[in-house]
Parts: structure tokens; sequence; C-alpha cells
């Protein structure tokens, strides 16, 4: 047999792959006129920069080995995985729809061996292939199908599962490309993050550790998400179709190093069994509202007494106002069976494709059995006005929807004393009878009256004798009269790294970013764009240690003094003091340097912080900014002045928010009958 083994080095599947310049750019994490800065400057000498072997549409195209190679030895770009990148690129632009089959179905043997695939025969790989998948349920045909380039993907293969750390996190970093390159198969109503996260979040509540389906999985981009979910303890059962169009998304589940059984849709659900899917699936074609409405309804019809069905689908479908006669009977047909237990309309742009298509959200399922029959309630909520923010949507708003929708699958005194935020409730009986939209329907709940034990008023005394008591750190600021002299203006760009150093920010996942108490020893403190432009807390975002040092082995942090930096939305920066954060992109650090010999002049980070924010809202090339010089002679009696105003503001900050909790309290108390304002003898 054959040896599948190769040369040390750049993958040869590599060489067949063809990069433009964006292409380029993009893989090393710069900014597309840096390439040709790179390709310009270094066209001679003893490392020049490759040479384009083909042309497409007047873009030239340059070998893949030959650029890795380069930036190898360069050292240039800000990938440190470049390489491994390039290689997953080649999945979809080399070999097409069969090196991608075959490269995740060979992922998936990395996950069952700790082997190289490299290091095997032709005949190896294929047993060890067979021994896998006996019965050409998802892999065989996959790894067979790649012939003579089996030992090129095999390359790929391990290559892609060392810069990942896992088998699994290539099998994504491969599917993703799928939305570059256009593949409609694969892309055809992929949910947005958000979207995904918000249906994983929704899918915990209810699963726990038991059997989670999915009928209809399409790529497999939703069960993933859910199993994906941090927050799971125990993995769930997974159950998906068998048969060749679930071929993809049981190799993906494999490459996690998940197992899948097979869910017979000729049969009814396991009784324990948590029913998750999206409508249409993701790489289908396109369903009209009659035949989402046919599928759900398919669902209603399979579940068990105490079973749960989380569907996420077209708001035309599922809860707007029928669009057709058809719709609306089939729709009104479903609803009387009387398993709708929750409807969420959700903003657009949750839909890659068509970013202002709505969606929304159904939980389905039997009422709690203390609920009578005739009491029953469906509950509404409207989350159309709730921006996403980056790739999810804010985290109160998750979270209040989450225990919104835990109190309403209760009892009606859970219901009562509960305080909902998006909630509202309908009677299903006066939903057929009216028509329009699900959300139109629905009302706010009555809550009786509850009495919090006088936790109002002893929350109120203590807020008020922290204010009061609260120690005001001293403000010294010594100052005389001087003489007036020209201001020191310098742009940025013009300092050398003797004087001022920038450091690029962290590519931190954001699913690996959870909010921090104070002081917690396990996190390491995130600080990015949100901190910088006010929208969070200085210090209320973190990343556990041992997951930045293990993810991020490249990552670096802040030292003390450290100028974190944004030119996005618009110029904002803040002075780290402390030191020890990580800089999650696209902010970036501005380190100055200690001088090596006196200086008339020198920058001081609180003075460079304050003329960043300074800058117009449009100025966003930062090498352009004036900042202004400070003599040496005051330096070090400015900073510690500017420190002391710099404490004595966050003290301030932290007394306004408790006298806005004081109001708050007050106002809630009061118009509640938990608080009553004590009228003492010497006001009376």
């Amino acid at each position: 047999m054959t040896n599948l083994a190769v040369r040390a080095g750049t993958p040869s599947v590599l060489d067949r792959l063809r990069l433009s310049l964006p292409d380029i750019a993009e893989l090393a994490h710069v900014q597309r006129p840096v390439v040709s800065v790179w390709r310009r400057r270094h066209a001679s000498g003893a490392r020049p920069f490759p040479e384009a072997v083909s042309d497409r549409n007047g873009s030239p195209r340059f070998r893949a080995s030959d650029v890795v190679g380069w930036i190898s030895e360069t050292g240039l770009g800000n990938n440190p995985n470049f390489a491994a990148d390039v290689a997953l690129r080649a999945a979809f632009d080399d070999e097409g729809l069969v090196a991608t089959d075959g490269l995740l179905a060979l992922l998936c043997l990395k996950a069952y061996t700790s082997m190289p695939l490299s290091g095997m025969s032709a005949g190896e790989v294929l047993d060890l292939a067979d021994e896998l998948d006996p019965e050409d349920a998802f892999l065989y045909r996959e790894v067979a199908g790649l012939g003579p380039n089996l030992g090129a993907v095999c390359e790929l293969a391990d290559l892609a599962a060392s810069a990942a750390y896992t088998p699994g996190g290539a099998a994504e970093a491969a599917l993703a490309d799928r939305f570059r390159v256009g593949r409609r198969d694969l892309t055809s109503s992929a949910l947005a993050p958000a979207a995904l996260e918000l249906v994983a979040r929704v899918a915990e509540m209810l699963v726990g550790s038991g059997t989670l389906a999915d009928p209809y999985p399409g790529c497999g981009d939703l069960v993933t998400a859910v199993l994906r979910n941090p927050r799971l303890i125990d993995l769930p059962t997974v159950q998906v179709p068998g048969g060749d169009a679930h071929r993809l998304v049981r190799r993906r589940l494999a490459a996690h190093g998940w197992d899948a059984e097979r869910l017979d849709l000729d049969a009814e659900l396991l009784h324990d069994a948590v029913v998750v899917t999206q409508l249409p699936p993701t790489g289908s074609p396109e369903l009209d509202d009659e035949e989402v409405i046919a599928r759900v309804d398919d669902i209603v019809l399979r579940l068990r007494p105490g079973q749960r069905a989380v569907v996420i689908g077209p708001a035309s479908a599922l809860v707007d106002a029928a669009a057709t006669p058809a719709v609306e009977s089939a729709r009104s047909a479903l609803l009387r069976t009387d398993r709708l237990r929750t409807a969420v309309l959700l903003p657009p742009g949750l839909v890659t494709e068509r970013p202002r298509q709505r969606l929304a959200l159904w939980v389905l399922g039997d009422a709690h059995p203390d609920v009578h029959i005739r009491d029953r309630w469906t509950m509404v909520a409207d989350l159309s006005d709730q921006g996403v923010s980056g790739d999810q949507f804010d985290r109160a708003v998750v979270e209040d929807l989450l225990t919104d929708i835990t109190a309403s699958l209760g009892t009606a005194e859970a219901v009562r004393s509960h305080a909902f935020r998006f909630a509202r409730f309908a009677s299903i009986p006066d939903v057929l009878a009216r028509g329009g939209s699900l959300v139109a329907a629905g009302r706010s709940v009555v809550r009786g009256a509850r009495d919090d034990g006088g936790a109002a008023a002893v929350s109120l005394t203590e807020l008020v004798a922290s204010v009061e008591s609260a120690a005001r750190p001293r403000l010294e600021v010594r100052v005389e009269r001087g003489e007036a002299r020209p201001v020191r203006r310098v742009p940025l760009g013009t300092f050398d790294r003797r004087w001022i150093k920038r450091v690029s920010g962290n590519r931190i996942d954001v699913r690996d970013v959870v909010p921090a108490p104070e002081r917690d020893a396990a996190l390491t403190r995130v600080v990015g764009v949100p901190e910088l432009v006010g929208e969070s807390a200085w210090g209320s975002r973190g990343v556990e240690t041992l997951t930045f040092t293990g993810k991020y082995p490249a990552a670096r942090l802040t030292e003390p003094g450290d100028v974190v930096f944004t030119t996005t939305p618009y110029p904002a920066a803040v002075v780290d003091n402390d030191g020890f954060s990580a800089v999650a992109f696209p902010a970036q650090i501005l380190r100055i340097s200690k001088p090596e010999r006196a200086r008339e002049y020198v920058l001081l980070p609180e003075v460079l912080a304050r003329d960043i924010c300074a800058q117009p809202p449009g100025a966003k090339w930062w090498r352009a900014w004036e900042v202004r010089l400070v003599p040496a002679s005051d330096a070090d009696s400015v900073a510690r002045t500017l420190t002391s105003v710099a404490d004595r503001l966050a003290a301030a900050k932290q007394e306004i928010g408790r006298l806005e909790q004081i109001a708050s309290t007050l106002v809630d108390g009061v118009t509640s009958g938990v608080v009553r304002m004590r009228k003492d003898e010497a006001t009376a």
C-alpha cells in the first residue's frame, strides 16, 4: 500500500490553491492596502514577495504555498494560524463539494484516533473509515471518493485539526467559508449567530441532560449551536434523521465527537426528547407559509404528553396576520390543538441572506397540569425593536426573555408573581375569533399585591447610609501661575518605537466572553469597544483565564499605563492603570516607552487618552491624530494629579449610580405599597 506521509513544511494541497490580494489580506488579518505595500516594498531582495502565477479578470493570483512560505519567513501579518486558514480555504476553492465532504469525513476520523492521518497508508485510512462507519451511513463513501486526492486532504485534516485545537473546531472553520464562496446549498436560510445563540439558550432551558431531536437539521447549524452552548453541563443525546440528505449533519456532529442516534421520521419521537428545529432548514429550498405550518403541525402531532419543541421560522407563517385564507385556516387548525405555549417575534437581520426578513420563535407543548383548560394561555412577546450588537442580543434581553418564558410555562400563581419584561398573554379562542397577528392579540398580566417582607425599606436605608458614609478620595491639585508658551502638538504617526508602540487587539470569540464579577481570580478582564464608548462598565466582562491561555496562546495582555483605544465607531480611549487586561479587537493598545535619555517633552498616557477622545468622529486614521506633549519637568506631578482626578471621578460615578438606585427603589416601593414615607415628629 502507498504511504500518504508527505514532506514536512507546506502541505502539497496548497500548491494547487490560488489566492488573490484581497484573499491574502483577509487571511493575514490586515487591511487590503497593506498587502499592496508588501508587494511593492518587497519586490526584490533576499525574500521577495511571490510572483503571480495566473490572472482572473485582471486580478493577479498567487500560489498559496508560495504565500504561506513567504509569510512564515517574514513574520508579517497578524494571523499566527495563516497556513491553516489558507489550507481550510482549499476545501471550497480547490475541489469544491467533494473536498469539503471528504475533509469533514477525515476530521471525523481525527476525532476518533490520535494518529496523524498523513502518516497512514491509503488502505489504513479506508479501514479506519470502515470501522467507524461500517454501514456507510455518513462518511465512508466521502473518504473513498477522494481517490488520488486522499493524501493531500489527509494533510489538510491534520493541519486544520492542529490549528483549531480540535477536529470539531476545524470542521466549523471549514464550513464557515461557505458564505464567502456563496454556496447556496449550504447557506440558504442560514441563521445569524444571534439567532442561533438565542435558540440554543431556550433549548438549554428545556433539554437539561435528556434527548435533543432535530427532524429538519439541514446543515446542522442549529443542533450544533445547542450542543456547543458552554452552559450545558451534560451533553444530551442527539437524534437526527438518516439517509443521504442528512450525511453532512451527521459528519459535522461526529467531527466534534458527538454520537447521533437515528431519528425515524415515520415513528413518534422519544417521550423525553426536546425537539429543536428551523424551518426552512439551512441549505434547503425556501418553503411557503402553508408548508412551514404543515411541518410544525407534523411535529405537534408527534409530541407526547410532557414533551416540548422549539421552532424558529418565518414570522409571516408563525405570528403575522395570514397572507391568504389558506394560511389562516392551516394556522387556526394548529392553534386549536392548544400546544402553542410561547410565540416571540424577533427583529429583522437574523437571516444572513435576507436581512429584512423577520423570524419568530415558538415553544410548543402542554400547559402546566395545574392550569385548568379554560384558563390556559399563550405567552407572546415582541422583540422586533431589540437590536443585535455584533453577533448577539444584549445579554439582559436574553436573560429577561428566558425568565419570562420559564414563568409563563408554570402555574397561574407563578405568572402573577413574576415581573414580566416582554411577555403579554393571549387566549387562543380570542385569537381565533379576532384573527390577525398573534403578537397584537396579547395583553398584560394583572398581578396581585406582593409583600416583600420589608426588603425594599431596608434596601433604601442601606443605600442612603452607603452614600452618606462613602469616603471620597483626596483631590490633590497643586498649581501656580506659569509663563505662556506654544502648545507642542505632534501627529502620532511621527513617533518611532522609542516613543510609542502600537499593539493589536486580540480576536476573542464572543462566546468565550462572560459577565465578570468583581475581583474574580478565575477571569481575565476583557476590554473592548463597549468599555471604551461607555456601553459596558470597565471590568464588567471577562474570559476564563484557562480558556484564554489555552485557546489564544499568542494573545497579549496590557501593561499598567497602556492606553486602550479604538477608531470605531468613533475615536475613544481609556488608560488601563492596572494592566493585565485582554484587549478585544478592533480595540488596540498604545504603549508609551520609557525614555532611554532625558527629554524636554514627554508623552503622558492620561493626556494621550484625552486627546484621542477629543478627535472628530470621522477621524479614523490614528497616525494622523495630533497629541499634546507635556514638559518633562512637570510630567510626574501632572500624572499624579490626573490619577487623583480619575479616582474622584470614579467615586462620583459610583455615587450617581447609588442615587439612581435610591430613586428607582423608592418609586417602585411607594407605588406598590411596600414602602411608606415616615412622618417623624420633628418634620410633622
